[in-house]
């Protein structure tokens, strides 16, 4: 049986900075919608919904940092090679790509570390 944390109360804290990035990315991708750029509200709505959906669990939501770390990364070295193309956000647009994407990698990151120090806790009752 595997148990899913509901609560937001009971989630640790890179699960909950995986949700509040998820919501962010959703706002993002409906803003980029109504602005007109079809390809990057696709791209922000997915990886936010992807990226929220995540946070209910930190091996799930330390998978998923890893593989949305690598995607905005991308993304943000597309953007800035090629100016005025698919993927380019603009400057601000590019850098918070930059930063969303160190940001994946660190909810990763926090996340394993959750799960060294649940580990060693059970270890040691």
């Amino acid at each position: 049986m595997v148990a899913v944390v509901t609560a937001q109360a009971k989630l640790a804290w890179p699960q909950r900075a995986a949700l509040i990035l998820g919501v962010l990315l959703v706002a993002w991708g409906v803003l980029d919608l109504v602005r007109g750029e079809p390809r990057l509200g696709v791209l922000h709505l997915v990886t936010g919904v992807v990226i929220g959906a995540a946070a209910v669990r930190t091996r799930v939501a330390r998978l998923v940092g890893s593989l949305m770390g690598v995607v905005f990364l991308v993304v943000f070295a597309f953007g800035v090679s090629e100016s005025g193309g698919a993927m380019d956000a603009g400057a601000v647009g590019n850098a918070v790509h930059l930063l969303i994407g160190f940001a994946s990698v660190a909810v990763a990151e926090s996340c394993a570390w959750c799960e060294q120090r649940a580990r060693r806790a059970a270890g040691s009752s």
